[in-house]
């Protein structure tokens, strides 16, 4: 079950990285993707708030999901308890900071990117995921000997 999570989690994380990847391209090339679902795409991704200085966001979102791919194939391939604490708080901080950009989209700027929406959908699954690996974890650990 364990690692079905976190194979869960890489896919998601190659996803986000894709989607990402894609909105900061892009942004490089001043190009406003297509906005069929929501409508809202330009405002949000033209706004003060896509940028942090002269970064896009989705850039910081690229290497966010780079960073779960990473730490999935660590936890996958050379399992050690650092590799897990470090997805679960990642994944943590990528919830936290979606909640930011969607308070942002609604509460500010009253529009929707479905891209950024997608991202933001993904980065919760990411943080579910995250969650119930640690559950299994936790408990697999209680009924076993530690392999450390």
């Amino acid at each position: 079950m364990k690692n079905k999570l976190v194979i869960s989690s890489l896919v998601l994380g190659f996803l986000g990285f894709f989607l990402a990847t894609y909105l900061t391209i892009l942004d490089f090339r001043h190009i406003i993707p297509p906005c069929s679902v929501t409508g809202g795409c330009e405002t949000v991704l033209t706004s003060a708030y896509s940028k942090i200085g002269p970064v896009p966001v989705a850039l910081l979102g690229s290497l966010f999901y780079l960073g779960v791919v990473l730490l999935c194939v660590l936890i996958l391939t050379n399992y050690k308890k650092l590799f897990t604490y470090l997805f679960y708080g990642l994944s943590m901080i990528g919830f936290l900071v979606s909640l930011v950009l969607l308070y942002i989209q609604a509460g500010i700027l009253h529009a929707f990117c479905q891209y950024c929406l997608t991202s933001e959908a993904i980065s919760t699954g990411i943080l579910i995921l995250a969650f119930l690996d640690f559950k299994v974890r936790k408990t697999t650990s209680k009924n076993e000997s530690p392999k450390e």
